[in-house]
């Protein structure tokens, strides 16, 4: 089963390198931080802080994210092992342009996440997300307001441990996502993501580091941050405190 695992990571990234040689491609490159504190068993408050990047520079981007977990019991008693939350946030981007006005973004949202079904030491994870992105261009007294709506699935194996966060060892993440825009003032432009991943975490010292190299195609460019083929290497850190 691992090897398998092994075989179809490694082939992922294949796929995504095989997407650089395309003429309309850029890159992008991400550093994460993710720190959480459970505040009781049903509520965990966390958030994020990282810097992006895009590949040839034409802009560099600042953001942080505080946000709230509640799990409550099972909602649908009818999944095997399933694990549940709701989650609230608001996320706030500020982005450096190298030839037009700098851009805030206040980005609130809110998500449902289930964990179904968990076999052995694989788990997979679904999370629907409703995002209000409200953005604004300095020097300009107007804003720009887009509704989108992201669904992600993620299965990760692991050796050991499929139901803790902070298993010790190495583990193979694999997801893909759909963002559809619901509103916006500009054209439509859905998108799909593929992300293959490696981490490791250490269950005792409660942290774990993941890479993760995405492969991103949307149905038309969206100006200024992703082109129909986007490469995004990322590197995050997670820590529960």
């Amino acid at each position: 089963m691992y090897r398998k695992i092994q075989i179809t990571f490694f082939v992922l990234i294949n796929f995504v390198y095989a997407q650089n040689s395309s003429d309309d491609v850029t890159q992008q490159i991400w550093f994460d931080y993710y720190p959480q504190w459970d505040l009781t068993e049903n509520f965990t408050v966390y958030g994020s802080a990282g810097a992006r990047t895009i590949i040839p520079n034409s802009w560099n981007k600042l953001f942080i994210t505080a946000a709230i977990r509640y799990s409550p019991e099972p909602l649908f008693n009818v999944f095997n092992r399933s694990q549940e939350a709701l989650h609230g946030g608001l996320s706030v981007f500020y982005t450096f342009n190298e030839d037009k006005p700098n851009q805030i973004e206040l980005r609130p949202y809110e998500g449902y996440e289930i964990s179904w079904p968990n076999i052995d030491n694989l788990r997979f994870t679904h999370f629907i997300r409703l995002e209000e992105r409200f953005i604004f261009t300095i020097g300009d007294s107007d804003f720009d307001f887009e509704l989108r709506g992201r669904y992600k699935i993620e299965a990760i194996f692991h050796r050991t441990k499929h139901l803790v966060d902070f298993a010790n060892g190495i583990y193979l993440p694999v997801s893909v996502e759909f963002f559809i825009n619901l509103y916006s003032t500009e054209e439509f432009n859905d998108a799909i993501r593929v992300t293959p991943g490696i981490g490791y975490s250490s269950e005792s010292k409660l942290w774990k580091i993941q890479f993760d190299l995405s492969y991103q195609y949307a149905d038309k460019a969206e100006s200024g941050n992703f082109t129909k083929n986007t490469i995004i290497y990322r590197l995050r850190f997670n820590q529960a405190i």
